[in-house]
């Protein structure tokens, strides 16, 4: 099966693949599902046809590109290619085998090769640039396409896909019935990781690569030619060499830059041709490259492992000042009632009392922001009721801001009903009150909530207003940045992010406008179909084929 990788976007480092013979790729939707929100809901699909694999755009608002190129209609998609669907960049991995997953057999054979072969070229950035005189002109031919590989494989960053990718560019460029890349594990054993064979083997047929051969390139790290196997007398103990009737075969090592990986082995049963110096060269140094290609692949799945690493430290760096801020709180708030209990003095034990249950709901947001925020979740939609959730918050949010003596102000408009999550816009409002609640100063601070509906572009819009002391220009870039906070170890840095993407959870989007010293206003914008029932996107108009298939289904 073939599997996609997510090189550049807000996916970045995420792999999918593709098990039913057809991949949608769409915002939170299908089998490639991206966050990226310039990302249609329907927005591409890999379909296989006819042992081929096939990528087509569905009316995607920002459109589909191959290689650079928009597509206009259904191309053929091959391992390494790049398909970019708003800022996102994916690369198709192709699938093991171009024709089958073959099954080999390393045969054992009775004795090693102990004479000079046909040819052998050491495996190094030299093999294919210092050719002799006559071959000057297949040198230059042969740097081409390693200069082509070099460039398709450089931005593949998964070992099967990159192997999928190497098979395919030396059947181009070598003749060959059968083509095999096998890799040692930590063990030193021999594994197949990729495969092509002309024809189709029985099945359960396990095709025979000589041990002889192999071991000779793994023990010398040396590309190795044989040719016209069946009557060299050196190969004669190798009986998998005769079982076959290779006339032609070469064999070359995968170097790391520490030791050989495994090898490329390559051969053919045409009596009438027969591989070449040459094209040994060629062949070791595509080994040598691929060496190089597989550990750049390792380096950077080990990295994306270290940034996951690192941002597992700092979520939890983050977020244990926090909750030990918030324990001591609630410490302080507990030892103050139970000291009120034990004397009897009750009006001593209800100013302590909110200390307490102000601290409990802090922790109860802290968690709720943590689940909204760990995990990607499709919204549960049905008819919500605007003017009912805003209600509700405003009146979980009061009796804090009554506290501190700050007033919160309510306009809006009778807002049409939206198909959404009632609970994610609730915590999304919430966050935005709270965050308001903390900018502004006690006695003096005023929270002011609109609302209205656009009939243009059906949307509605729900602003935050404060008269804090806004938001200093070099901070406007991070806002929305999980556990970047202004506020020191009082807040966490999560309740804007969540809210950021709940909105985009529903196809919406939050704007801020902040001055210093001139408060802040959030708007959230939301359409009133709600991200599971339509594609519309920032306004974006939904393709005619997609609202065709909404409205028939």
């Amino acid at each position: 099966m073939p599997s996609v990788q997510i090189i550049e976007g807000p996916d970045k480092g995420r792999s999918f693949e593709v098990t039913e013979g057809e991949g949608l790729i769409g915002r939170r939707n299908g089998a490639i599902p991206l966050t990226d929100s310039t990302v249609s809901r329907r927005h591409a699909r890999l379909v296989r046809e006819n042992g081929r694999w096939l990528l087509e755009d569905l009316g995607s608002a920002n459109g589909t590109f191959l290689n650079g190129s928009r597509l206009g209609r259904q191309m053929t998609v091959h391992g390494g290619d790049q398909i970019r669907c708003g800022t996102s960049l994916l690369i198709f991995g192709g699938e093991l085998s171009d024709n089958i997953q073959a099954q080999v057999d390393l045969e054992s054979d009775q004795e090693q090769l102990d004479a000079a072969v046909v040819a052998t070229v050491p495996s190094n950035e030299d093999s294919v640039i210092i050719p002799t005189p006559e071959a000057g002109r297949q040198a230059i031919g042969n740097l081409r396409i390693l200069y082509d590989l070099i460039a398709e494989v450089g931005s593949i960053f998964n070992v099967d896909a990159l192997l999928g990718r190497i098979m395919e560019k030396v059947f181009a460029v070598v003749r060959a019935d059968r083509g095999f890349i096998l890799l040692a594990d930590e063990d030193g054993q021999l594994n197949l990781k990729a495969s092509r064979v002309a024809g189709q083997p029985a099945d359960g047929e396990k095709l025979p690569i000589s041990r002889t051969i192999v071991n000779e390139v793994m023990r010398n790290q040396v590309g190795v030619l044989s040719s016209n196997a069946m009557t060299d007398r050196r190969f004669a103990s190798g009986k998998s060499v005769h079982n076959l009737g290779i006339r032609s075969a070469m064999c070359v090592p995968i170097m790391g830059r520490e030791g050989i990986l495994g090898v490329i082995h390559v051969d053919c049963n045409v009596s009438e041709h027969t591989y070449s110096t040459e094209q040994l060269r060629l062949l070791t140094a595509i080994g040598y490259h691929t060496g190089l290609a597989i550990e750049n692949v390792r380096l950077y799945e080990q990295a994306v492992q270290s940034e996951r690493m690192a941002a597992v430290g700092e979520t939890v760096s983050h977020l244990s000042h926090h909750i030990k801020n918030i324990l001591q709180a609630l410490s302080a708030g507990i030892d103050m009632v139970e000291a009120a209990l034990k004397t009897g003095k009750l009006e001593k034990a209800r100013k302590g009392w909110p200390i307490v249950q102000r601290n409990l709901e802090k922790i109860n947001n802290l968690i709720l922001n943590m689940l909204a925020f760990s995990k990607d979740r499709q919204p549960l939609p049905e008819s919500v009721n605007l003017n009912d959730v805003v209600n509700d918050c405003v009146e979980l949010i009061s009796p804090y801001a009554d506290e501190r003596g700050v007033a919160v102000l309510t306009d809006v408009d009778q807002l049409p009903p939206i198909s959404a999550d009632s609970s994610g816009l609730q915590q999304m409002l919430l966050n935005l009150l709270t965050n308001a609640l903390d900018a502004v100063e006690d006695n003096t601070g005023v929270i002011t909530l609109t609302g209205k509906y656009e009939g243009k572009s059906g949307n509605v819009l729900i602003s935050v207003i404060d008269n804090g002391m806004g938001i200093e220009p070099e901070e406007m870039d991070n806002i929305f940045t999980p556990f970047f906070s202004s506020k020191g170890h009082g807040g966490t840095g999560l309740g804007l992010a969540v809210a950021q993407k709940i909105a985009r959870e529903h196809d919406g989007e939050i704007r801020v406008d902040s001055q210093p010293g001139s408060g802040t206003t959030f708007t959230v914008e939301l359409p009133i179909g709600g991200g599971a029932l339509d594609d519309t996107h920032h306004g974006a108009e939904q393709p005619e084929q997609e609202q065709a298939e909404q409205e028939s289904g």
